[in-house]
């Protein structure tokens, strides 16, 4: 398997076959072929088998990065999670934790900063998104993995449950 530089994937004619026989699910028209003379035998003989076309892969009129900058600004989540006031949210969790003296104020305005510089603020009102959903559907999490548990924005947000000031955890371990 191969992925270019707008995140395409390819595969070999045997990881396709290989898929077809192991997974009664897989859809062989979701992945290209990277094999030109594969997929222009398959265009020609695919009618007579009865089998779905292979799509040919066309890559996007645009340099990759303009790409993955236009696909980053569009995050698939609810209207009202796409507005929300991510600074505004992690005061209000401040003060129903009791959390709201110099010390936290300080560092969340420090990070809600670095997180704004960074333009991840889409970022995190899809983490707001996502663990609504997780907390709706009961889904368990863990206490928090990794550098993320440094970051007292994400502890608000409830994707980990270490308190970062507690145990003088810097978000910059998180936010490097």
């Amino acid at each position: 398997m191969t992925v270019d530089e707008y995140g395409q994937v390819y595969l070999a004619t045997s990881e396709i076959i290989n898929r077809i026989y192991n997974d009664p699910l897989f859809d062989s028209t979701s992945a290209f072929i990277d094999d030109h003379l594969e997929l222009r035998k398959h265009s020609q003989f695919h009618k007579h088998f009865e089998i779905k076309s292979q799509p040919e892969a066309t890559k996007p009129d645009m340099d990759p990065i303009d790409y993955h900058k236009l696909l980053s600004e569009d995050w698939h989540m609810p209207a009202d999670y796409k507005s929300i006031d991510v600074e505004n949210y992690c005061y209000e969790r401040l003060q129903k934790l009791n959390l709201s003296d110099e010390v936290y104020i300080k560092t969340l305005e420090e990070e809600l900063a670095e997180f704004k510089k960074r333009n991840m603020t889409n970022v995190l009102k899809f983490m707001i998104y996502l663990m609504q959903v997780i907390k709706e559907k009961d889904i368990v999490t863990g206490a928090g993995r990794g550098s993320s548990v440094s970051s007292l924005v994400l502890f608000l947000i409830g994707v980990h449950y270490i308190d970062p000031i507690k145990y003088s955890l810097s978000y910059k371990e998180f936010l490097r």
